[in-house]
């Protein structure tokens, strides 16, 4: 009896023992309710991020992301990334702007381009040599990674691999796809500020400012939601002989939709820009009051660009707006604040919203 007793003993212990490893491996997910290109999932020692392709919808590439202590409950041939992460390099502004979001600039030891950036306190960290300065990609050294201990680097994703990613991983560095700029929705960007803060340890503050970010846009968005009187806006400028737009299912055309303003291309499928001519635009939107994201700092440099534009009702009556004059600022800080632009936005339309402007100002004659 002592002996069955025993065996059924172990056989209980093994049972719960492959219970809990199970238990442990199905793990919680964490809400991600906008964003469409990462997953988080939180197990008991560690937690997995899940990288999608924008494309395909299929994971590109997973993370586990584990404390020093913990290292050896990671899963085996997953790469590791060390949390928090104390010294990274960032290769675009927004990454900047969610970092600052969550007060963990400390970690930036490597940035874009300082031309681009508008943090002052990443700016000079750059002047004082504490931070290494990127142009792209390309422009990355191994070795001044390496000098720098520079353990982790996030980029813009294109769906293509990064430049010497497998001599990079050979030295301990490991590189992050960050696909945020491929979110449709507002808040789908803005919701990547939770993958830094499970990068940076700084879990409950990404979450946090999330859910307050959130709850100022859906409340700006329900007050405008049954708004009647929606006025028509002229959006984008020429590049070149080309006049480009955002499509009707873009990041841009739903937050003027959100704002209570009549985008013109609203229903035009497509989630990026879409092009006309300056003809097919003058045809069209001659006469529309409103001109957003005209691509100049003042009237005088709007009209430099093209004499043509002071046939539009909008350039005569001098409502044209933009964010050029501190574009760095608006890229920066935009895609974690998305609360602000959809205000900024529904300022501009003339909605009831009574805010001043955050990243906007209309041209001056």
């Amino acid at each position: 009896m002592k002996v069955v007793g025993l065996l059924l003993l172990c056989f209980f212990l093994v049972k719960c023992t492959r219970l809990s490893e199970k238990k442990a491996q199905i793990g919680k997910a964490v809400d991600v309710s906008y964003a469409k290109h990462f997953k988080i999932v939180q197990h008991e020692h560690y937690a997995v991020l899940s990288i999608m392709q924008p494309e395909t919808g299929k994971v590109e590439r997973e993370y586990a992301l584990v404390k020093k202590a913990d290292k050896s409950f990671a899963p085996a041939g997953m790469d590791q990334i060390e949390v928090p992460v104390k010294r990274m390099a960032v290769l675009s502004t927004t990454h900047i702007g969610m970092l600052d979001a969550i007060d963990a600039l400390d970690c930036v030891k490597g940035a874009t381009d300082k031309n681009f950036i508008a943090n002052k306190k990443v700016l000079q960290g750059i002047e004082k040599g504490e931070i290494v300065g990127f142009s792209d990609e390309t422009s990355i050294v191994p070795e001044q990674l390496l000098e720098n201990e520079i353990s982790l680097v996030v980029y813009s994703g294109f769906g293509k691999g990064f430049p010497n990613e497998e001599k990079l991983k050979q030295l301990d560095v490991l590189v992050m796809a960050n696909y945020d700029w491929r979110e449709e929705h507002p808040l789908g960007k803005a919701e990547w500020i939770k993958v830094f803060g499970f990068l940076t340890g700084k879990e409950k503050q990404a979450m946090a400012y999330f859910s307050a970010v959130e709850k100022t846009y859906n409340d700006t968005k329900k007050k405008l939601q049954n708004i009647k009187d929606r006025p028509e806006v002229l959006v984008g400028s020429l590049i070149g002989e080309s006049w480009f737009a955002p499509a009707g299912e873009s990041y841009m055309a739903q937050l003027l939709r959100d704002a209570g303003a009549d985008y013109l291309y609203k229903d035009l499928k497509g989630t990026g820009s879409c092009e006309r001519t300056l003809e097919q635009v003058f045809k069209d939107q001659q006469t529309t009051k409103v001109w957003i994201n005209a691509g100049a700092v003042s009237l005088p440099d709007l009209l430099k660009q093209q004499q043509k534009y002071g046939l539009f009702t909008s350039v005569k009556e001098g409502k044209v707006y933009c964010y050029t004059h501190n574009s760095n600022y608006f890229w920066e800080m935009g895609a974690a604040n998305p609360h602000w632009v959809l205000s900024d936005l529904a300022t501009i339309c003339g909605q009831p919203n009574g805010n001043k402007l955050h990243f906007y100002k209309q041209l001056e004659r």
